[in-house]
């Protein structure tokens, strides 16, 4: 189930013109920027040296992140220059920013001023959702984000008042959504925990065979996500996660998870897995019968035939062990939200191709906009 992810939206909040999210090309009119997260999809630009002249010669011109966010991309060697413009967004805590006068057309800081909150997405270390408040509304970008059922109301950020639960929610305006999984193949996913759990069972029984039975998680040493089974698998079994060079050196100024991973080959788990790996290879061993391959995945289970039982660990030929790990929230979650938040409006940010916005509008019940192109204008009621 392709999705189509980086060709739909590009940094465009309808509502606030002068900003770009998760998107940095041709961004130099733009008075503020933010980063949800570090997945490539959403950093499109980001290394680029137009916007490091950008930031460098605009004064008041930053990228507005979490702090993990900012720690990992500090620590990343073709980012770290970009370290002095990144601005931490504290989790949960509103700031205000205003644009300095004489770059806006209308002149007039006030109109463009507005409030920011981060809150935490549940997707990868660091990934946040931004909530906009100002004279045009209240805006929620929520990037990537797995978030479990009912539990979108108990973030204070949407709160009226949040030492009055009472008084209700917010009143949200538009919603930029998240809608990876907005397709009713993607019905419901086993909780994190429940993956994780069945995952610590199988490493557990595998490596109690012997001293040189070993693990490999294939794709979870690519990008980032796979954290929170490192760090339960070093809870559970006191073992640690050997990773690569690069990304050990990241992690190890992560504090969350510096004492769950390992330079040393000589560990039975690994995650050490490079782009140019095969299904059962990484720099520490290759082909073996004593290696056990778990693949963390969502979209092969939702390929048909693939797993027509909704099994959360799938056997498949080869020895590889497919579990069903989601990072973003399932159709059922996406709901939820948006029933919660009851927005006037929905725009995807992400959404299988084949789904339609028609197709979204009906499965959210929710007046569904497709995101507006950084090279054209749009009409906002279209």
């Amino acid at each position: 189930m392709p999705v189509n992810s980086e060709s739909q939206f590009q940094g465009v909040i309808d509502e606030i013109p002068h900003i770009a999210v998760d998107y940095f090309l041709n961004v130099q009119s733009s008075l503020a920027l933010f980063l949800s997260h570090c997945h490539a999809d959403h950093m499109k630009g980001l290394d680029s040296h137009d916007l490091y002249h950008t930031v460098r010669t605009k004064p008041g011109l930053f990228i507005y992140c979490s702090g993990t966010t900012k720690k990992i991309l500090t620590d990343w060697p073709i980012y770290s220059k970009l370290a002095p413009y990144f601005k931490v967004l504290e989790l949960n805590h509103t700031v205000k920013i205003d644009f300095p006068g004489g770059y806006c057309s209308d002149d007039n800081s006030s109109k463009i001023g507005f409030c920011v909150t981060s809150i935490p997405s549940g997707h990868c270390p660091g990934s946040v959702m931004f909530l906009y408040e100002g004279p045009f509304g209240t805006v929620l970008y929520t990037g990537d984000f797995r978030i479990a059922k009912g539990d979108s109301r108990k973030f204070q950020a949407f709160m009226s008042n949040p030492s009055r639960p009472e008084y209700g929610l917010k009143t949200i305006d538009h919603v930029y959504l998240d809608c990876t999984f907005c397709t009713d193949s993607a019905k419901t996913f086993p909780s994190r925990q429940t993956s994780v759990d069945i995952t610590i069972d199988l490493v557990s029984s595998w490596i109690a065979k012997s001293p040189e039975h070993k693990v490999l998680f294939t794709l979870a040493g690519r990008g980032f996500g796979a954290e929170f089974l490192f760090v339960e698998v070093y809870r559970k079994l006191k073992l640690q996660v050997h990773t690569s060079d690069f990304k050990h050196q990241i992690y190890s100024n992560l504090s969350d998870i510096k004492n769950a991973i390992s330079r040393q080959r000589t560990t039975s788990i690994h995650a050490c897995e490079t782009m140019m790996s095969s299904k059962k290879q990484s720099p520490c061993f290759k082909d073996s019968n004593k290696v056990l391959t778990i693949r963390l995945s969502t979209q092969w289970h939702l390929m048909d035939g693939k797993n027509i039982d909704n099994r959360v660990l799938v056997g498949e030929e080869g020895g590889i062990q497919r579990v069903l790990f989601s990072m973003h929230s399932s159709l059922e979650e996406i709901q939820d939200m948006v029933q919660t938040l009851q927005p006037r409006k929905v725009t995807p940010i992400a959404k299988p191709d084949l789904v339609t916005k028609e197709k979204i509008a009906q499965l959210l019940n929710c007046k569904v906009a497709m995101p507006t192109s950084r090279f054209r204008s749009r009409n906002h009621d279209d």
